[in-house]
């Protein structure tokens, strides 16, 4: 498969995407937008747990906070 044909079918799937969730009820998309948001902070304090518990980890990195 080339990268013209990848770049169409992916635009496709994008489109077809953005019309289901358009589609969807207030709840579904509450819901998702939810879930997104708690499994994002649950996958970045793991991976600074994992980050602080690995040895090869320099310490400076580990107590560095991300601003928002």
């Amino acid at each position: 498969m080339n990268i013209d044909e990848l770049t169409a079918r992916s635009r496709e799937r994008r489109r077809a995407l953005e019309l289901d969730y358009a589609r969807g009820d207030i709840f579904g998309n509450a819901l998702r937008s939810l879930t997104g948001r708690v499994l994002r902070a649950t996958g970045e304090g793991l991976f600074r747990l994992g980050s602080a518990l690995d040895e090869r980890v320099p310490e400076p990195w580990m107590v560095e906070t991300r601003t928002r």
